[in-house]
Parts: structure tokens; sequence; C-alpha cells
């Protein structure tokens, strides 16, 4: 069942938070919200999940509207960033408790609340109670809970960032393996970049209230719309440059620090000051005065295991960030003079 969001509005104490938003979600996809804290981001979910009030617009599951309906009449599985379990019911009793609020049969709720530890990895921890649980384990009950009801939509919200790297990694496979399997409609909430890179059918850009890029992991990242949304994903380098008028999809030189570079435009520029957007893994390290780099000089190097990443100080004092992969790389040293070259097929030059 998709979703569907239409010219939505939502206030807080008088303060529009969100204004005019406007959202599809295709049935049965994983779709995650991505941004940095106060972007909107969880206000939105909320109002997805009937916790917070629309003040204006349409939302939709299917072609059932549910704008005004309460949280409990959604058909909606939630899952915290707290875990929100109930600390003096076993994990067989936290688990059942949507199925027994929708009154179904004692010997029901045993067969799917069993199953349903069975999927998470957790069937032989019934009877423990969450203070014997590691976080990882938790998380998982918690996402037990929200499945077992079988719901329409899937809401989640921050599920991964109190969990250790390890466990954040194994408990995100885990949500993407059930979420495929059970071919729910979900929303996910996050704002680590590679959780959202990593686990998303399409991403949805946050900021201020408003979504800045709707697209796929590699739309989102290759093709970034916006220089917020290329820094945000992926931490790229941002310069000024100069341009000349171009079409969208061309390809032409810009102008940095009097080096003509080229750079393609995604969308249609005009002449003028533009911002150049390059990735560090697409900046290249050459000798010195090789045809058509940048000249630099090698400010800082930090060995990072499969990359090496270096920041490069150009003649004009800019500080761009470069990673390579570590070997071949590693004999620029630090203070030593460099050239930089830029792929033309992965330098975007964006409208400031």
């Amino acid at each position: 069942m998709g979703i569907a969001i239409e010219n939505l509005a939502v206030a807080y104490g008088g303060q529009r938070v969100i204004d005019g938003l406007e959202l599809t979600i295709e049935p049965g996809s994983f779709f995650t919200l991505l941004g940095p804290s106060g972007c909107g981001k969880t206000t939105l979910l909320r109002t997805i999940a009937g916790f917070v009030p629309a003040e204006r617009g349409h939302l939709r599951f299917g072609g059932t509207e549910v704008t005004h309906l309460p949280p409990h009449k959604r058909d909606i599985g939630m899952v915290f960033q707290d875990y929100a379990l109930f600390p003096d019911k076993t994990v067989f009793d936290n688990v059942a408790y949507g199925l027994r609020a929708r009154k179904q049969a004692e010997g029901v709720i045993k067969s799917k609340v069993q199953a349903a530890l069975e999927r998470v990895g957790l069937g032989h921890l019934g009877q423990r109670h969450p203070a014997a649980l590691s976080g990882g384990q938790r998380q998982r009950v918690a996402l037990a809970r929200a499945l077992v009801i079988q719901p329409q939509v899937l809401l989640m919200d921050e599920p991964l960032s109190n969990l250790d790297a390890k466990l954040r990694l194994q408990v995100r496979e885990t949500i993407v393996e059930l979420q495929r399997e059970a071919k729910i409609t979900t929303v996910f909430v996050t704002h680590d970049r590679e959780e959202a890179l990593a686990m998303s059918d399409r991403i949805g850009v946050m900021n201020q209230g408003r979504l800045e890029q709707v697209g796929t992991a590699a739309q989102i990242y290759r093709e970034p719309r916006t220089s917020y949304v290329a820094d945000f994903v992926g931490g790229a380098n941002l310069v000024e440059v100069e341009t000349m008028a171009r079409q969208a999809g061309e390809t032409g030189p810009v102008v940095l620090d009097g080096t003509a570079i080229a750079a393609r435009a995604p969308a249609a520029l005009a002449a003028g000051r533009a911002t150049l957007v390059a990735r560090p893994e697409d900046i290249l390290l050459a000798e010195p005065g090789t045809a058509g780099t940048l000249p630099g000089r090698i400010a800082h190097r930090q060995y990072l295991g499969g990359k090496t990443s270096y920041k490069v100080v150009l003649d004009s004092g800019r500080v761009l960030a470069v990673d390579l992969q570590s070997g071949a790389h590693d004999r620029f040293e630090p203070g030593a003079k460099v050239g930089l070259g830029f792929d033309p097929a992965r330098t975007l030059v964006l409208a400031s």
C-alpha cells in the first residue's frame, strides 16, 4: 500500500514547520527521510503516524484518506529510537501486545509471536525481560512487535542510532531483509547518510521542512540538484567558480583560481558564478605541473585502511578533501606539491 501526501502543512505553536509538502511513496518500497537534526523529518514521520496533526493537506494510504484518523486506526507499525519496550513484560508479551489489543485468540497470538521472534533471531529469548537483553536484541524485539501485527505501513524513527557500529550494521541488515520479505511500505528516518544509501529504494533529503530532492540512492549521490544535497550526502567539496552559460547535461569549462576545469551541468546554467561539486574520491593526485591539473600542496594525510584521506591547499588558500585508495598514492607526503585532476564525467557545476 502506497502513501500519498498532498500540500501538507504542519505547525508547532503557531510556527509553520512543514508547508506545502508533496510526496508519493510506492507500495512495498523502503523510503528514507534523510537530513540533519531539526530539518523536519521526524515531524513528517509523526504526522504520517498520526501523532502530530496536519494543519492542511491530505494524507492517503492507498486510496484511503487517513489525514484525521487517530494513530490506532491507521494500521501502522512503529519502531522508535529508544525501543519503547515495556520493562515489566517479557519479550513474548511485548511482541504480543498489539495482537492482544486486537483481541486475537491466544493460540493465534502464540503462533504469530513465536514466528516473529524466530524471524529476528530471538526465538529462544521469549521469556526474558528487556533489561536482560543487549541494545541490538531490544531493537529486534521492537521490530518484531511492529511486524507481528502485519501493518499496512511500517514507520521507523532513527532505530539504529543507539547501537554501536557493529550492532548497527547487523540490525540494519535484519531490517532490510525483513522489509523485503514482508513487502511492507516502510518510512525510515535517519541522519546517517550511509544508512540511507545502503538501505533505501528511494531517499528524500529534507532541509528546513521541505524535500530538497527525492530519488534513488545513486541519483541522490551522483546527481545532486543542489549544493546542500551534494554536501550532506557524501561531504562533497563545494567551490565557487565562474562558468559560461550551458544547457542541461552539457560538459564544459569552469574557471577555478584562474585554471579551466571541465565539469558537467545537470541543469541549465546562466553565465557567472556557480558552485563546483567534486567528491573526494573523484579527485586524483598527480605530480606537480601535470597537464590539466590544478596546483596544490598536501597539508595533511590520514591513513584509513582501505583509503588514504588528504587535505590539499590550493595556491589561493582553498582546502580540498581528496580520498585515494591506499597503496600506490601513499608517496604523497605532507608538504609535497601536487597537481589535482578532476574527472569531467563526475565533477558537477550547479547554480550557486
